[in-house]
């Protein structure tokens, strides 16, 4: 009997040292990852573009899991005129992360850069009905829509926009009532 529960706990302790290295091994390549964007960033806005390009491609050849660096090179890419590039960048951050929301603007706005306003429309879709209604970028995408006649080729989605936006509208209503409230509450106590 002891010699089960020794085995089983040995087990254990192996097991957990084998997977320990591996997360933490895990943790540190994000971390070393998020260190070159971050330089790659600081590059970038000092003009040093090519520096910032190849920073941000070395933190994303590190931690592939990680879509960020590709959403910063599509950027920079664009910066330098580069649009297939550009395109392909974010894209690949798309392809790590389906929901990426940054990815999804950007490409928007790339899209409507080149004309080619039917993947500008999926994109700008994709970043309202991923948005938080009170993100600014989900407005703006809600405004590109308009902008981009989707209501009219798409009437369903005239009635979600407005739902949404009756929400948030109901929402902040309801803010503004309470600090009414709350106010009156504190006047009537003479609390301050």
């Amino acid at each position: 009997m002891n010699t089960v529960i020794f085995r089983t706990t040995s087990f254990f302790w192996l097991a957990c040292l084998v997977i320990i290295p591996i997360d933490s091994e895990a943790g540190s390549l994000r971390e070393e990852a998020a260190a070159y964007r971050a330089e790659g960033f600081e590059a970038q806005q000092r003009g040093d573009m090519e520096n910032a390009l190849s920073l941000y491609q070395k933190a994303g050849m590190l931690d592939p899991s990680y879509p960020t660096p590709y959403n910063d090179a599509g950027i920079l890419l664009e910066q330098l005129d580069r649009p297939g590039e550009a395109e392909q960048s974010y894209k690949e951050a798309l392809k790590i992360d389906p929901n990426h929301l940054e990815a999804h603007a950007n490409l928007a706005m790339l899209y409507e850069k080149l004309l080619e306003k039917e993947k500008a429309i999926y994109h700008w879709l994709k970043r309202y009905e991923l948005g938080n209604p009170r993100d600014p970028w989900t407005a703006r995408a809600e405004e590109r829509l308009v902008a981009l006649g989707v209501l009219d080729r798409y009437p369903g989605l005239k009635g979600k926009i407005y739902t949404r936006r009756h929400v948030l509208d109901e929402e902040l209503k309801a803010h503004a009532q309470s600090l009414e409230e709350y106010r009156s509450v504190t006047n009537e106590n003479g609390w301050r």
